[in-house]
């Protein structure tokens, strides 16, 4: 694949794939300027080498990949730019963030893809038995606050309280609400993310609870958003399948059907 043109510009511009660096960013990545040079140097870390190729070639231009230890399964990408440096400081971003760190302001159609780049980067999808479980961790809960203040506002799902979790803060969904939060989060606003955890996401989107939920779990807005995910096991299958098509873009697909109009930065 033929390298793109530098962006040095990219966190400078809104769109669904800038929201989703951003987010994989302010959870894996960091930012610093090195003594020995004076360069400005931009890092996102992750265990999967071919995403992190992906989201390279978005940003575009020159890039360095390296894995951090010999003995280790974890690479970075690093690019040196002082606009792209500058950019992250305006959106909020420092050096040395993991427990200062604030939530950004967001266009709020563009929240899910930075909820997205946040679950790639701190967040785990398991299960707890036949429950479905989303986590997200930070080493700042008032960031955690904030981000689920955030998805409550724009999907109806109850914000969790930030819970010690060992040297950092989680945030936890289960069961209906997870299921409904990786709806929203990997196939109604399907873009670039995890091959790895976009299946997750649609093993649960496909769950079906034994239970009938316990009375509050589902809220009046989320019965509003969600209805093809709250219903019967063929109306969900029915909702993905009509959506599958988004997936391929990235999975295979031409990235630059999924490219959107960049907004301009309030």
């Amino acid at each position: 694949m033929a390298r793109p043109p530098r962006h040095a510009d990219f966190f400078r511009s809104w769109s669904p794939e800038m929201a989703y660096v951003l987010g994989l960013w302010w959870t894996d990545g960091c930012m610093r300027i090195k003594n020995s040079t004076g360069a400005y140097e931009i890092e996102i870390a992750s265990n999967d080498r071919e995403h992190l190729v992906r989201v390279a070639h978005h940003i575009g231009g020159n890039y360095h990949l390296r894995k951090v230890s010999e003995a280790g399964k974890t690479y970075k990408i690093t690019f040196c730019s002082v606009e792209m440096y500058r950019d992250i400081e305006r959106h909020g971003g420092s050096p040395r963030k993991s427990r200062t760190i604030g939530f950004p302001t967001i266009p709020a159609t563009l929240l899910p893809h930075y909820v997205r780049g946040v679950v790639d980067g701190d967040g785990t999808l398991s299960w707890n038995g036949d429950r479905p479980i989303l986590q997200i961790y930070s080493g700042a809960p008032h960031f955690l606050t904030a981000l689920a203040a955030a998805i409550d506002d724009a999907t109806g799902i109850p914000a969790p309280t930030p819970q010690r979790n060992r040297d950092n803060w989680a945030i936890k969904w289960s069961t209906t609400r997870v299921k409904c939060l990786a709806a929203w989060l990997y196939v109604e606003n399907a873009g670039l993310a995890m091959e790895r955890k976009t299946e997750l996401a649609h093993n649960i989107i496909a769950w079906q609870p034994k239970k009938t939920p316990q009375r509050g779990t589902i809220t009046e807005r989320m019965r509003e958003k969600f209805p093809a995910y709250l219903g019967r096991r063929r109306d969900v299958g029915s909702a993905a399948e009509d959506r599958k098509s988004d997936r391929k873009n990235y999975f295979g697909g031409n990235d630059a059907q999924l490219t959107q109009s960049r907004l301009p930065l309030e």
